[in-house]
């Protein structure tokens, strides 16, 4: 599939006729091919009828502007309608217009001969263009007969009827000129020179806020279109989604609870992070508040417990309590409690231990028959060494595609883990992740300042910024710094929400959430206690900006 710039989903585009033609523009033209769709132009030129007025801006946009590897540039005007020629005056009309129609191939015409300029003046100063430059018309909505109108030949006419095979038109245009590129297409320097003319317009691009804030548009539209599958699970009560980072687990569980909290049913959601628990209560809507608790699974005992007048203790630091004990004095105090849930929805599901689940099977009031909904991803299990084994709920469902990181981000984490996680047609690209080798200590916590201040000088908020350390807190660079670039720490929810200050956390008090740049610090090299299912499960939590700054250890 060609690549469309902007990266956008073709379906996205509102202008009906243009959105056709850049559907089977996409689909029939190489992988290597570069779309640009509305690509505007201003250029200088004196007015001959006002010349005493001097140069004066002209301005205009190309609907499609073609690049090909193979061959060169091809501009594409596209008049969408039911268009009417009149031979006799030569002019052209659209049905039902109001106003007067441009000649289309005129327009064509007058692009192109602005794009070749710009390319020639940008990067072929006092050269010859090597490569085909030609344009063509394109009526999506009208087939043609009889001769062809002057000036026009039928390879740069692409009609109604063409729109299944505009492929092959395209390349038979190319094709038709004298020029012949060799076999290899035109050369790596002519085709730099093409891109380079023609993004640099789009290098001078917004503030760094608005680029992240376009991309979330394309996320947030992406991420709704993954709650299809819930549509797919229609009435089932119980199931198992499987789920690459990313891919909107924990918005799905959240629907499916609130899906359940439709039907009247009290329901519990449960995770494993402390932090996500905090995090989804807060963003709860106030009308399901009654219907939907959400705990983290170890809190969620703690509270059972004390209902029941267990003794529990005050602070415990031994990891046997939190595995074994808590889940055992829970079962204990759902023998006295007699409340239960209608539902049980489970996200990070990877991170309960195979024994907590009969607690969470004796909450639903329909025990082993009741609701029960766990989402999960194996890949991002970085508090147990082996698999645990979870409810016989069938077969997975699978989400495998991720639409909450931008492309780049997304391939970074499939790397990670030596696995293609796709994703979906129209996420946006990104920029590429930074990964530095940096020594530890101060030179790490310096490294983190200065990314951080070019990102708040960039126009991102403190509650846009996490900076998230790969150590225990006591051992991570910013240990005992009370700000960043003048801006507040936190390791507090709502001041980072209220945009109060920048959140500082670890990878696993991190988990679950997501901030739109990250800053990943004190990175060991991958071994027994860092390991590949941490650094994946980091990376995927920056939505749009990843710096990483790996410790260099020194020889």
């Amino acid at each position: 599939m060609a690549k469309l710039i902007p990266n956008y989903d073709p379906a996205a585009i509102e202008n009906a006729p243009e959105r056709k033609v850049a559907e089977v523009l996409c689909t029939q033209l190489p992988k290597d091919v570069r779309i640009f769709h509305s690509y505007p132009w201003m250029r200088k030129e004196r007015d001959l009828d006002k010349p005493w007025q001097g140069e004066v801006i002209r301005e205009g946009e190309a609907d499609f502007v073609i690049v090909d590897p193979r061959y060169g540039i091809v501009v594409l005007e596209v008049k969408g309608g039911q268009m009417l020629y009149d031979p006799a005056t030569r002019r052209w009309d659209r049905r039902g217009a109001t106003h007067a129609v441009k000649d289309p191939f005129e327009q064509a015409s007058r692009n192109l001969f602005t794009l070749e300029k710009l390319v020639k003046d940008r990067s072929f100063p006092g050269a010859e263009l090597p490569f085909v430059r030609t344009r063509a018309v394109v009526f999506p909505d009208c087939d043609f007969q009889g001769t062809l109108p002057p000036g026009v030949v039928r390879e740069n006419l692409i009609g109604a009827a063409d729109l299944d095979k505009i492929g092959k038109k395209i390349e038979a245009l190319f094709q038709s000129y004298a020029f012949k590129p060799s076999a290899d297409g035109i050369s790596k320097a002519a085709l730099d020179g093409i891109m380079n003319a023609l993004t640099s317009t789009f290098r001078l691009a917004p503030a760094l806020w608005r680029e992240v804030e376009d991309q979330e548009r394309q996320i947030f539209r992406l991420t709704e279109q993954q709650s299809q599958l819930l549509e797919f699970l229609g009435n089932r009560d119980r199931a198992v989604v499987e789920g690459v980072a990313g891919s909107g687990k924990t918005k799905l569980a959240m629907i499916r609870a609130r899906r359940f909290a439709d039907e009247g049913k009290d329901v519990l959601f449960v995770c494993f992070n402390r932090m996500l628990a905090e995090w989804l209560l807060d963003e709860l809507p106030e009308e399901y508040r009654q219907r939907i608790t959400i705990r983290h699974y170890h809190g969620l005992c703690a509270e059972w417990v004390k209902e029941a007048k267990i003794p529990w203790p005050t602070v415990v630091n031994d990891p046997r309590f939190w595995n074994v004990e808590a889940p055992r004095l829970f079962e204990q105090a759902l023998d006295r409690l007699t409340k239960r849930f209608d539902a049980v929805v489970v996200d990070e599901g990877q991170d309960f231990e195979t024994s907590w689940w009969d607690g969470l099977e004796l909450v639903n009031a329909g025990m082993t028959e009741g609701p029960l909904y766990v989402f999960y991803d194996p890949a991002q299990r970085i508090f147990w060494a082996e698999s645990q084994l979870m409810p016989a709920l069938g077969q997975p469902f699978s989400l495998a595609t991720n639409c909450r990181n931008t492309e780049r981000i997304s391939k970074q984490c499939g790397e990670v883990i030596g696995k293609v996680i796709p994703v979906r047609p129209g996420s946006p690209e990104g920029r590429e992740p930074v990964i530095l080798k940096i020594d530890s200590g101060a030179a790490q916590a310096q490294a983190a300042e200065k990314q951080v201040k070019t990102w708040l000088h960039e126009g991102l908020k403190p509650n846009q910024i996490a900076v998230v350390t790969a150590n225990s807190p006591e051992a991570g660079c910013l240990h005992g710094k009370a700000d960043l670039a003048g801006v507040p720490l936190t390791e507090d929810l709502e001041q980072w929400r209220a945009g109060k200050a920048i959140l500082v956390s670890t990878v696993r008090k991190f988990k679950g959430l997501e901030a739109d740049a990250m800053v990943l610090t004190d990175v060991p090299p991958v071994g027994q206690n860092f390991r590949k299912e941490h650094l994946y499960v980091a990376y995927s939590r920056a939505r749009h900006l990843l710096t990483v700054l790996e410790i260099r250890h020194k020889t």
